[in-house]
């Protein structure tokens, strides 16, 4: 009782320094992020002098800001006494509760859907933009990657359709089903997801299953959770083409499990330059 106290005397405090007028669009002044990929768009548009708490899984180049928690266990003294005007949350990163507990103490919380499509990247990003008063140069951005995007398209239109395996997890063996952004990547890359006919979006997976697909590429996302996956997780399976031909990549998941546009022009890059060496 006596916490729940002390949480509503600090943010009490907050609202009183920095409570906009009814009707007000001011540009937030102190923003927490509870999620890396705000964490990421927040420094695309420059906006990095604002950003005052951030969550332990954010990315390395923000590590001096104030850390407010994990994503399943905030700090809500904490995130109070920063004094923010604006909390970004995500549906697929933060608990409902930990976004209900925030906005029954009065603090400002934006809350966005949890992003499995380029689509909804773009309008995410457009979205916070706006919030940050940076409308202008989020919708530039994001012509600018879907000229890219496009650009690249074009250089691989035609080419072989690879057979892929997206490995997330070794223990359990998890990966990527075609409903998900990483999926979307394999499909703009003209390759086919060997599990693309998976409904879970991240289903569990064993050997065999994989054996029975044959890839011929397989991509391994390592430092998830701190972890790094050593190449040599798929050598004794000489039989499976992509290990017979020396496809197996690593891919540092900074890289491709961040759900921004940016991050997802990033990782389409890293994929092309091993799916078709030379293009780009």
């Amino acid at each position: 009782m006596r916490k729940i106290l002390g949480i509503l005397i600090v943010c009490t405090a907050a609202l009183s320094l920095w409570a906009l007028p009814c009707g007000a669009k001011e540009i937030p002044r102190r923003i927490v992020s509870l999620a890396p990929s705000f964490t990421r768009q927040i420094y695309d548009l420059k906006m990095q002098d604002r950003l005052v708490g951030i969550t332990s899984f954010c990315p390395k180049y923000a590590q001096g800001k104030e850390i407010i928690g994990s994503l399943t266990a905030l700090n809500f003294e904490k995130i109070c006494a920063l004094k923010p005007d604006l909390i970004l949350a995500s549906t697929d990163s933060n608990k409902k509760a930990d976004i209900e507990k925030l906005s029954s103490l009065g603090l400002a919380v934006e809350v966005f859907e949890g992003c499995e499509s380029f689509e909804c990247m773009c309008r995410g990003f457009i979205r916070l933009g706006d919030l940050l008063g940076k409308g202008k140069e989020a919708r530039s951005m994001v012509a600018d990657v879907r000229s890219r995007l496009d650009s690249m398209r074009s250089k691989i239109a035609g080419r072989q359709k690879l057979r892929v395996f997206w490995q997330m997890g070794t223990n359990p063996l998890v990966t990527a089903g075609d409903e998900t952004f990483t999926g979307e990547i394999i499909r703009l890359a003209g390759c086919e997801n060997i599990f693309s006919g998976v409904r879970t979006k991240y289903p569990r997976v064993n050997i065999e299953s994989v054996l029975t697909r044959n890839p011929e590429v397989i991509f391994i996302v390592s430092d998830m959770e701190g972890a790094r996956v050593p190449l040599s997780v798929w050598k004794p399976f000489k039989d499976i083409s992509a290990v017979k031909d020396g496809r197996v990549y690593v891919m540092s998941a900074d890289t491709v499990c961040q759900p921004t546009p940016a991050m997802f022009l990033k990782s389409f890059q890293a994929v092309i330059a091993r799916l078709y060496p030379g293009v780009i």
